[in-house]
């Protein structure tokens, strides 16, 4: 079988291990795992077990060096497992692939972002090619990830965790969702990996293949770690004759956990390194062009973010009487109809398009921020390929638009009311993302839509004057940026100037709201854009700390 070693891992014995002494996870007054001590040698499989809620995930993320524990400590080879994180391979349960990928592609974008800084494309072709051969996925390398089965699947996200070569593999429910007999052959696969001489620790439910582990651990409620030992020991200690027997055991122990896994503290070594920081340009680059690549290959939803503008803009060039911006009467009140229809278009298009882009990809995220993928690089990967599609769409919309119902304005008017939807596209996709990045649900995302985009419609300007809003409604409406963008798009379309007093006295529109010239207005959307970013950048924070 080809082997390739990542470049860069320190040399270690064999029989090094990573080991955590009394770890104990206290989240918001909550217990979620007392006081544990358990290590995993190279060479070994460990199954964990436990009922939901048992602290098993907690375990994990603690080991791996994703989550800090609240008292105790995590150790690789007598070094603090944050320091040498690269070492440790981490799969989160749940979705951690870009199903529009194919597997040799995933896996290529993996390397290249977390491989040590200057590794040549061919050494991560090499690495690519090793580890698709290693766990016999060669045959389906350029298969997309959506066209696998779950198995393959299963194994494309631990061949994504296999990139850097490392000496410890933690995997969280890896067969969630598999027959029994593609769960078999995972774990016939875990056991190679750690015959070949990798750490291997599994969280697990099923418990048909638990004879391949070496020593089973066992969570109970609370986060009490009841049982350590070899499999036939655990079976002897629980009086049970099968592993799933084990569970009903469970309940009926008292609340004192059993005597801690005794493991022997090894001398200090040369610290590793840690976490692959790979330079911010070119993170970005990497995750850019993935993300790209994904929204190419997705058509139905490429199709809907781009087709849906230029039939919105049918509709609204439609649904208006014909030239009606040419009536000296009526052009005043339609032109701030048309132009309140086009930012609110322009704001719809950008939130469809922003709104779920994190949520989705919430397993993903926090993976990869474990992995040293840096937060800020992964959001302005997201604006540089958002931003573009937000200029198509709302160029579609526009055009559409105008075409049917000219704006009756110079040249340079509808270049900024044009540049002024254009913004108003961004400001939501900023919000979009703030909004998407907090949650973590993508229906959660989704359901947050109306919350975000009614606000923009009532405190505009156009549906109310802000003239004859409440005066504590009327501060609050400096906070909508559709509010700026109505004011610079009825600057740039000249309605103020075609005001009579008639309207003004029935509608309440006022010239004064349509004087805020559109440089100005642009400005102001601007700084929406900015703490829209900034917001989503602190709730990516957040997440990452979670």
């Amino acid at each position: 079988m080809a082997t390739s070693t990542a470049p860069g891992r320190p040399t270690d014995s064999p029989t090094l291990a990573l080991a955590a002494d009394r770890v104990s996870v206290t989240v918001a007054g909550r217990r979620l795992l007392t006081p544990t001590s358990i290590s995993v040698a190279r060479g070994e499989l460990v199954g964990l077990i436990g009922p939901s809620g048992s602290g098993k995930s907690t375990l994990l993320r603690v080991l791996g060096g994703v989550m800090e524990p609240s008292q105790g400590d995590v150790r690789l080879g007598g070094d603090p497992v944050a320091m040498r994180s690269r070492e440790v391979g981490f799969l989160p349960e749940g979705d951690v692939l870009h199903e529009q990928l194919t597997a040799s592609e995933a896996l290529r974008f993996t390397g290249a972002l977390r491989l040590p800084h200057g590794t040549s494309p061919e050494d991560i072709e090499a690495r690519v090619t090793a580890v698709l051969e290693e766990l016999r996925l060669t045959a389906r390398a350029d298969t997309r990830i959506s066209d696998l089965s779950a198995g393959e699947r299963g194994r494309v996200a631990c061949a994504s965790e296999l990139i850097g070569d490392p000496m410890m593999l933690l995997l969280d429910e890896p067969a969630a969702g598999l027959d029994p007999g593609l769960e078999r052959q995972l774990m016939v696969i875990l056991r190679r990996l750690a015959d070949e001489g990798r750490g291997v620790l599994v969280v697990t439910h099923a418990t048909s293949s638990l004879a391949l582990c070496d020593t089973i651990a066992v969570l109970g409620h609370g986060g009490r770690l009841r049982a350590y030992g070899p499999p036939a020991e655990i079976l002897e200690q629980f009086g049970v004759q099968a592993y799933d027997e084990i569970y009903l055991a469970l309940g009926e122990l008292g609340d004192e956990p059993v005597e801690e896994h005794e493991h022997h503290e090894r001398p200090p070594r040369p610290r590793g390194r840690g976490m692959v920081d790979q330079p911010f340009a070119l993170q970005t680059v990497l995750l850019a062009a993935r993300y790209a690549r994904c929204l190419r290959r997705d058509h139905k939803l490429l199709l809907l973010l781009i087709g849906q503008a230029p039939i919105i803009g049918l509709f609204i060039g439609l649904v208006l009487p014909s030239n009606v911006l040419n009536s000296s009467e009526l052009a005043p009140l339609y032109g701030v109809f048309l132009g309140f229809m086009l930012l609110i278009s322009s704001t719809w298009l950008g939130l469809a398009a922003s709104c779920r882009e994190i949520a989705r990809e919430r397993t993903i995220v926090e993976r990869e921020a474990a992995a040293g993928v840096r937060l800020d690089a992964y959001l302005v990967a997201k604006v540089l390929v958002l931003f573009p599609v937000g200029i198509v769409q709302v160029v579609l919309l526009f055009v559409v638009t105008v075409i049917l119902q000219p704006l009756g304005t110079s040249a340079n008017g509808y270049l900024e009311v044009l540049g002024l939807c254009i913004a108003a596209s961004w400001a939501s996709m900023a919000m979009g993302l703030a909004v998407s990045a907090r949650v973590r649900r993508e229906g959660q995302a989704s359901s947050a839509v109306p919350l975000l985009l009614i606000p923009q419609l009532l405190l505009g300007g156009a549906i109310i004057p802000t003239a004859v809003m409440p005066g504590f409604i009327k501060g609050v409406s400096v906070l909508a940026f559709s509010r700026w963008g109505m004011a610079g798009i009825g600057s740039a379309m000249q309605v103020g100037q075609r005001l009579s007093d008639d309207v003004t006295s029935v509608t309440g529109y006022s010239t004064s709201f349509f004087s805020l010239s559109p440089a100005v207005s642009a400005g102001a959307l601007a700084m929406f854009i900015l703490v829209g970013l900034m917001l989503a950048a602190r709730a990516l924070d957040r997440r990452a700390d979670l």
